[in-house]
């Protein structure tokens, strides 16, 4: 358990200390608020903007797919860099087993991006507080924020990091930034609809409907939030499970 701790404490504290990471989650925001921000224009636009639950649901569902796309490139080349500069080798020859490593590489790939995931909305949530021209209470802001989080936050970062951080491992690095790019297409091409969402769909499925529900189409199909919370999740294992059995990956295998 020690070596795991250290791998992930490792890795984690390598990704938080890169730029480009911190990088990423300004510049998500400054687009986020640009659509989202609480201006008498934007207010005028969007009915529902003065409803901090319909704000911290707007975020999440249309905003945090850029943040977890710029994500999913900077955490693609975790294993491929530990080849390159021979940090595979050693570790091969260490008491560390492969389990260990890759569990701990995972965790931390995890623990990363959920961290960045909330970082984003509440970085997003305390400027529409500051900023909002209407009376908010702080609590009003902070349920659908902690919804926000565990609800959708948590499963698609699942899905992002564990896809991120062990397919670049089973395949070649280029193939996975062209079927990165598909997902991110697939995901950012689809129209928002009252009907139930496509299941596959990251951070606008119907898991984010319940953080906010639109008051005209209250009902939320449990079958399609199951649906979509069981391929984040089950994908997300997937892709662990087919790292731990590649073949030649570790020592003698």
């Amino acid at each position: 358990m020690d070596k795991v701790l250290a791998v992930i404490h490792y890795e984690y504290k390598m990704q938080l200390r890169r730029p480009a990471v911190w990088g990423m989650v300004l510049a998500a925001t400054v687009l986020s608020m640009l659509d989202n921000f609480p201006s008498a224009g934007n207010l005028s636009r969007l009915e529902f903007l003065k409803d901090p639950a319909y704000f911290v649901y707007r975020v999440m569902s249309l905003d945090c797919l850029i943040l977890l796309f710029g994500l999913m490139f900077l955490l693609a080349g975790r294993f491929p860099l530990d080849r390159k500069t021979g940090m595979s080798s050693l570790l091969i020859v260490s008491a560390l087993r492969k389990g260990q490593y890759v569990s701990g590489k995972l965790t931390a790939g995890f623990l990363c991006t959920l961290s960045m995931v909330g970082i984003f909305l509440a970085l997003n949530t305390m400027i529409y507080f500051l900023a909002a021209p209407f009376e908010l209470s702080f609590l009003e802001c902070m349920i659908p924020l902690i919804k926000a989080v565990i609800i959708s936050g948590l499963p698609s970062s699942l899905f992002v990091s564990f896809g991120s951080v062990a397919l670049p491992a089973v395949m070649d690095l280029r193939l996975f930034y062209i079927l990165a790019a598909m997902v991110f297409g697939l995901n950012a091409a689809y129209v928002g609809s009252a009907d139930t969402m496509p299941f596959y769909l990251m951070t606008s499925g119907d898991l984010v409907r319940l953080i906010w529900m639109h008051p005209n189409w209250p009902f939320v199909d449990l079958t399609s939030v199951l649906a979509n919370g069981g391929f984040l999740v089950g994908c997300s294992l997937i892709f662990g499970v087919m790292l731990l059995l590649k073949r030649k990956f570790w020592r003698g295998e």
